[in-house]
């Protein structure tokens, strides 16, 4: 890949002269020109892909698919940061912690107004509904449980935060215009491929009185997700060409000629995606860094996705590959990125998935190879969990859904591996097989919680009740269910509390939040060690679709601590509400799994103004640095020590 540095404007007619040269990022290495992607040769063949993207004539016929309805970084002074799915791979979140300052980006909205809190009259900032708008610094004091303000970084009013990473002295924060849910598939949506921007603006904050804004970035697009590993962001973005004048939808002989008129005085430039560095701009792809599909049945799409390696440390410079299909998810590893696009299959009225692989040395990115596979694995949610690399092999989950059986849907096991010779993925093994033909989830039941650890897969189907199957995967060529534990309720989301126990976090039978302790030191005999249930029917907890809002800690005087923020309401059937807080637990001889138990210590829970107001946070952070737990509650800070949790200092 070619980095893109930026003291002078690169033009059109260069990226021209580059694509005539090699079309390798390591020139010399010849890749194959096979696989479900191949490299473009010359910038007329990208030009080429994306017009007849635009004057390809699609099927009127509507394909009636229904959808499927880590760890936290563990620190020398034991304080909890960011959790994230796998270790190394750092994730956005707009609140995160450093040990010394929490960083606060204000909550993002459906529209592009906020409205500012006034400051009480005594200074303290308001606790009301309404975001701020600028990102707050607050010095954190563990040893007395208190924070106090210092610094700010005020925002544009057409800009929000998508999210943040911290390293050393630098705050990198992802920007952008428009909100299509970091957690939800609204984004996927062909409907809403509209004029976007996204970014990032990099400030100096070894001074949190006086940050420094250093980098200010402006990508044409729309934000898909990010990871940070090590010094080097990425970003997954995608673009489409707006053209004015165009049929977005083509369907008839007369709609391609009218689109085909107005496409011959088109360029590549203007159907190529820009970058805007410190107010200079420039194409962000180059032609011969980009791909476009392999196959004569596919006549490609009017659509660039895109994948941006940019190092915190020089954040003018970036590397940018591309590829000419769309983009429903993203799994990263610490050595790769993999891509995830739905694919409709409608004679057979299914969903099936195709993954590309790109593996990931600092600021290189490396076309590695593609596969299809049958049945959906992404679609919004935290489906990333359904995806994990081991020693090389990504082993996925997919769900098949077949409308004309009385089972309707059935869950597949995949064990994918980078062929030695040619970009593709090879499958390994699948689960369920002849010879193994036992299912994963009994009839009609929906896929749930997932779990990779190591050798082995945990996971959580449900229609009635939440049956938790314990996989081997000892033996790639020949996974096989070891294990299965019958409860009631279901997990949505599994954390390893080590190798032999397991937490799930869900539904109860009684709709209220239930905490189960798994024993999977048996694989094949998985046990309960106990379970509680918070509130009743109407109840939820953020840490169940965002991870982002569990929090853990290992090892606190000799028991691992979590919290889950949780809006109750009665158990009773009712429905009414009782209060919303930050919950802690504790879990204690985690090394003796027949002795380990799951125990409540108490809740934090701010005041709601008095006796039946209602009480709801949009947003829900907590953090823990040794004793002192510190809860973000929408934009407010609340600061409580752990074994007395219902004292509380703040709102900060």
């Amino acid at each position: 890949m070619k980095s893109l540095v930026y003291g002078t404007l690169f033009s059109i007619s260069s990226l021209l002269l580059a694509a005539c040269g090699t079309s390798s990022s390591d020139p010399g290495t010849g890749e194959p020109d096979t696989g479900l992607l191949r490299k473009v040769s010359t910038a007329a063949e990208l030009e080429s892909s994306l017009k007849s993207g635009f004057t390809t004539i699609r099927s009127t016929e509507d394909v009636d698919l229904a959808l499927a309805d880590a760890t936290a970084a563990a620190n020398p002074d034991n304080f909890t940061g960011t959790y994230t799915q796998e270790e190394n791979v750092d994730e956005f979140d707009a609140v995160r912690y450093d040990g010394e300052h929490l960083y606060i980006a204000p909550r993002r909205y459906y529209g592009c107004c906020y409205i500012l809190a006034e400051a009480a009259s005594d200074g303290a900032i308001g606790t009301g509904n309404d975001p701020q708008r600028s990102i707050r610094i607050l010095a954190t004091d563990p040893d007395n449980g208190a924070a106090n303000l210092a610094g700010e970084i005020p925002l544009a009013d057409d800009l929000s935060v998508q999210g943040m990473y911290l390293s050393d002295d630098r705050m990198f924060a992802l920007t952008g215009q428009s909100i299509y849910g970091s957690f939800g598939g609204f984004w996927a949506d062909f409907a809403i491929w509209a004029p976007e921007r996204l970014g990032y603006q990099v400030y100096d904050v070894s001074d949190p009185g006086s940050p420094l804004l250093e980098v200010d970035v402006k990508i044409d697009g729309i934000f898909i997700e990010s990871r940070r590993i090590g010094d080097t962001v990425y970003i997954v973005s995608r673009y489409a060409p707006r053209i004015e004048g165009l049929d977005y939808y083509v369907t008839s002989p007369e709609d391609q000629a009218h689109n085909e008129a107005i496409l011959a005085d088109v360029t590549l430039d203007d159907m190529l995606p820009k970058i805007i560095v410190n107010n200079v701009t420039a194409p962000l792809v180059a032609p011969n860094d980009c791909y476009v599909t392999n196959t004569d049945d596919d006549p490609g799409y009017p659509v660039i996705t895109s994948i941006t390696a940019v190092s915190i440390s020089d954040p003018t410079s970036f590397t940018t590959a591309c590829y000419n299909e769309e983009t429903y998810g993203v799994y990263v590893s610490e050595k790769a990125l993999y891509v995830v696009q739905s694919r409709a299959q409608t004679a057979l009225r299914q969903l099936d998935t195709r993954l590309h692989k790109f593996a990931l040395t600092g600021t290189q990115l490396n076309y590695r190879g593609s596969v299809d596979i049958e049945g959906q694995v992404w679609r919004g949610g935290q489906a990333d969990f359904r995806m994990n690399e081991h020693d090389g092999d990504l082993r996925v989950f997919s769900s098949v859904f077949d409308w004309d059986n009385e089972d309707f849907v059935d869950h597949k096991l995949f064990v994918l591996r980078e062929s030695a010779t040619l970009p593709e993925l090879t499958v390994v093994s699948t689960l369920p097989n002849e010879q193994r033909p036992a299912e994963i989830g009994k009839p009609n039941e929906a896929l749930y919680g997932v779990r990779f650890l190591a050798k082995r897969a945990y996971a959580v189907t449900f229609e009635q009740i939440d049956p938790l199957y314990a996989i081997d995967l000892s033996d790639p060529a020949d996974p096989y269910i070891a294990g299965e534990l019958s409860v009631t309720g279901f997990s949505d989301f599994l954390h390893p509390v080590s190798d032999k126990l397991l937490l799930g976090l869900g539904s109860g039978g009684n709709g209220g939040i239930k905490l189960e302790l798994f024993d999977v030191s048996n694989i094949a005999q998985p046990l309960s060690r106990g379970s509680t249930t918070l509130g009743g029917r109407g109840s939820w907890s953020e840490a169940t679709y965002d991870r982002h809002a569990f929090t853990y800690q290992s090892d606190a005087d000799n028991v691992d601590r979590f919290t889950i923020p949780a809006q109750l309401h009665a158990t009773d059937g009712s429905y009414d509400f009782l209060e919303s807080g930050l919950y802690l637990f504790e879990i204690r001889d985690k090394d003796m799994p027949e002795l380990a138990a799951l125990n409540s210590v108490g809740s934090i829970v701010p005041d709601a103004g008095g006796p039946g107001n209602w009480s709801f946070a949009d947003r829900n952070r907590a953090f823990i640095h040794n004793d002192t737990v510190y809860y973000v509650r929408d934009e407010a800070v609340w600061a409580s020590f752990w074994h007395t949790p219902s004292i509380l200092n703040g709102p900060y």
